[in-house]
């Protein structure tokens, strides 16, 4: 029997934590609004996670690209690839060996936490926990998450992520970079001009830390947090307390406009049918191909020979029924004649069929053998008595 209610009753710290103590299998199915999301569980341990607004196995190459190990261009060629060979996306990066098994394992752990800790956010919407599984789960590159794990990451975010909100302007506001933010230069490009020139990094500091210098230049162009977050590698709440401290500090500011649409394939709104080239349809080479297919083992093909190079064309050539070769049909034909014709065991429709049998019917007349269903009128045989020996004195 499933079990299901709303949040509202039950909460998400309580759900998680009694299917952690009683080792439960199954789908925890969170449903709020057009929203959902799916949680599986093997032994009150988390095995996978999906959501509808982020489709884990569509997603996972979008992580590895906010996590620095694939840029967005491979990223690209890899959709079109999983458009033609319908592997898995984790499978493909694989076996092109841009990224590893625990880079996968990385991103998919990543994608999960994102998908749970934005879910324990929720303060309404409904639960339903079946005891199935999904057969497909990726359980090769998905490291099981304890459920502790999970709660004690929540428990940090849904105490820090009010006052963090407080902070910001509005998740939509376009954001752009002030002018002391423009004046400043950036530790993360004094160490790619000491990579790309060969020169020796400058000295000093821009007196920010590293995560706050990476999330400042998101913002090179003027976009939204939304969209920030999309491409940040670091956990939504971090980011977004990045952005409240750049923006106290002077370095970010509101720009009064709405944010220009910035197109990343890999994690934008646009179909990715709309940003791959379209398909011109099949080759003018595959018709003669497959015509020339069909008709090679026609030609080829030796009508009586059933060790042609095409066995299986034989069976499109006329067979004789009538004419056999092994001892079991011959017997089995010979016992349809008889039944056919019990008299003369057949002779007469196998002349008529054009096909006469060349001898006698060897099946005898079964008309000419006693009924075993008839019931004997005479009297049953008396049984002998078996005589004793005499005793010997």
């Amino acid at each position: 029997m499933a079990l299901e209610g709303s949040l509202r009753d039950f909460d998400l710290f309580s759900l998680f934590n009694m299917i952690k103590i009683q080792g439960k299998n199954g789908t925890l199915v969170l449903s709020q609004g057009q929203e959902f999301v799916k949680v599986f569980f093997e032994n009150g341990e988390i095995v996978g996670c999906d959501s509808n607004q982020i489709r884990m196995e569509d997603r996972v190459g979008t992580m590895l690209v906010r996590l620095g190990r694939l840029t967005g261009e491979e990223l690209l060629e890899m959709i079109q690839m999983q458009r033609q060979t319908l592997k898995r996306m984790g499978t493909l990066l694989l076996e092109s060996g841009k990224v590893s098994p625990q880079d996968l394992q990385d991103a998919l752990f990543q994608q999960a936490t994102a998908i749970l800790h934005r879910s324990f956010r929720w303060v309404a919407g409904d639960y339903r926990f079946d005891s199935m599984l999904p057969p497909d789960l990726d359980r090769d590159h998905f490291q099981p998450i304890p459920v502790d794990t999970i709660l004690m990451e929540a428990a940090r975010i849904q105490d820090e992520w009010p006052e963090v909100e407080k902070r910001l302007p509005g998740m939509t506001v376009a954001l752009g970079h002030t002018s002391s933010a423009a004046a400043l230069h950036l530790d993360i490009h004094r160490d790619l001009s000491h990579v790309l020139d060969g020169h020796e990094a400058a000295t000093g500091s821009s007196g920010l830390t590293h995560e706050q210098e990476v999330v400042l230049s998101y913002f090179e162009q003027p976009q939204s947090i939304q969209e920030a977050i999309q491409i940040s590698r670091y956990e939504e709440l971090d980011t977004c307390k990045s952005i409240a401290e750049l923006i106290e500090r002077g370095l970010l500011q509101a720009m009064g406009i709405d944010a220009p649409k910035v197109i990343r394939p890999w994690v934008g709104d646009t179909p990715m049918q709309d940003l791959l080239p379209e398909w011109e349809g099949p080759s003018n080479l595959l018709m003669p191909l497959t015509l020339l297919l069909l008709v090679v083992p026609l030609l080829t093909y030796v009508p009586r020979a059933r060790g042609s190079i095409n066995a299986g064309l034989a069976s499109l050539q006329p067979v004789d029924m009538w004419v056999v070769s092994d001892g079991t049909t011959r017997t089995r034909q010979n016992w349809a004649f008889r039944m056919a014709s019990p008299v003369d065991g057949g002779e007469a429709l196998a002349k008529a069929l054009g096909r006469p049998l060349g001898q006698a019917n060897p099946v005898k007349d079964f008309t000419q053998l006693p009924d075993p269903m008839k019931v004997s009128t005479e009297p049953p045989a008396p049984v002998p008595t078996p005589v004793k020996a005499p005793k010997k004195k």
